[in-house]
């Protein structure tokens, strides 16, 4: 039931995914689908290399956000675990551990891998490239994220709150020591870049804040179980919505580049159906 209610609500939201317009282009050979992919992935990877003065902006700004908010980690878990009864507690209640319908699946790869394998095969087979991009686009964040995030466990060691009440138990370099992965939120990080993909790439509408309270409900279940403090869910979550963006953004470029029939561009236009747009 934890996989399967996740998988029908995210297919609801898919379900609304605009479908390809009269004049979409061809959808091309899966090798160039491949390629992209990788290219998405590496590109975000190395993007730390590509920095430019302005990007130093934002970036400052979440990690001082971070860093900020990390003194307050052990008074937020501490409320958190002593206020069971709160309506914040209560209303996070579904998306936690233990709940006899648990629907926090929707931030690790056994869901939303399959859920973007499902998108692309579809698209393939209907000849449809919103969708096919949106497997793809999905898929490319996730294994972004799931990759960064192995390579940042494995520089950095931070005790998960279930196990300590001592918010400052870090450590260089990390490890694999699961009990010492709490920074930072996977779960989040996951969910959050397949989420600001879609919201960057298509036009949602007002879908667009019920998709992204998803993974934010997911982080704050996380850290009531204990399983994050709330400085590590705020870099997850930012991690997670950069992520999204750039892929994207990378994939939006590529979709204008290869709209090279005049034609097509005089008489491609958005089709819209509820909530969504999209643009060929």
């Amino acid at each position: 039931m934890s996989f399967i209610t996740p998988v029908c609500a995210v297919c609801l939201a898919a379900s609304i995914i605009v479908r390809a317009a009269t004049a979409q282009s061809s959808l091309g050979p899966e090798r160039r689908d491949i390629d992209d992919l990788r290219g998405d992935v590496w590109a975000v990877w190395s993007s730390p290399a590509h920095m430019r003065l302005r990007d130093a902006i934002p970036v400052g700004a979440v990690l001082g956000a971070v860093t900020l908010t990390s003194y307050a980690d052990s008074s937020i878990f501490v409320w958190m675990s002593t206020h069971p009864n709160t309506f914040v507690m209560r209303a996070i209640s579904p998306i936690r551990d233990g709940w006899r319908f648990p629907i926090n699946g929707g931030g690790n790869g056994q869901f939303l891998l399959p859920l973007s394998a499902t998108l692309y095969i579809t698209g393939r087979l209907s000849h449809d490239v919103a969708l096919r991009d949106a497997g793809l686009g999905c898929a490319a964040g996730h294994l972004t994220s799931a990759a960064l995030r192995d390579v940042i466990y494995l520089s950095v060691s931070r005790t998960r709150p279930h196990d300590t009440p001592k918010a400052r138990q870090i450590a260089v370099p990390g490890g694999r020591v699961w009990s010492r992965h709490s920074f930072l939120s996977g779960h989040i990080a996951n969910s959050m870049s397949c989420v600001s993909y879609f919201s960057h790439r298509f036009s949602l509408g007002v879908a667009e804040p019920v998709m992204f309270a998803y993974p934010i409900m997911i982080g704050l279940g996380r850290m009531a179980d204990g399983w994050h403090w709330t400085s590590d869910t705020m870099a997850g979550a930012a991690m997670g919505f950069a992520i999204g963006k750039a892929i994207a953004d990378r994939q939006s470029a590529r979709s204008a580049t290869r709209v090279t029939s005049p034609l097509a561009r005089l008489t491609a236009s958005p089709v819209r159906i509820p909530l969504w747009s999209f643009d060929f």
